[in-house]
């Protein structure tokens, strides 16, 4: 009877767990910026009014979920959208700010509720223009009955 040699091999899941991720891995996951965020228009919040009615911790707490993946696979049209161009006037409440290129890729994603973040993106990074607490950027029939 020939008798099988069995060579023990290394499991794929075991050696992924024990290597160390460095400064130097390429990594397309989800960013954040702030560089274009405006806080000025009528509509719009700033981080201290997110800060009092506790939305702004909530906030961090979605994006520190979205760091971990990259930005395109997350959009689902539903907590997180891509919309493209900014809406028509007819349909929002906000003015389109003029630091913000005018080619901008306009999205959103829900944080609770009604409250939305609106941005734009570019690659793997969300850069925040708008914290919208009470849904003005797009409006919609359901939001504006409300």
């Amino acid at each position: 009877m020939p008798s099988f040699r069995k060579d023990k091999q290394k499991s794929i899941i075991k050696s992924t767990l024990e290597s160390k991720k460095s400064v130097n891995d390429s990594s397309e996951n989800f960013k954040v910026s702030f560089q274009f965020i405006d806080t000025s228009q009528k509509f719009g919040s700033t981080f201290k009014d997110w800060q009092k009615s506790g939305l702004l911790a909530k906030m961090l707490e979605c994006f520190s979920g979205y760091c971990c993946n990259q930005l395109l696979q997350q959009v689902d049209g539903d907590k997180f959208s891509i919309y493209g161009n900014f809406p028509p006037k007819d349909k929002t409440l906000f003015s389109f700010p003029e630091f913000v290129p005018e080619d901008a890729n306009w999205a959103r994603i829900h944080i609770t509720g009604k409250v939305v973040v609106i941005g734009h993106i570019v690659k793997d990074t969300f850069y925040v223009v708008f914290l919208d607490k009470t849904h003005k950027f797009w409006l919609t029939k359901r939001i504006t009955d409300n």
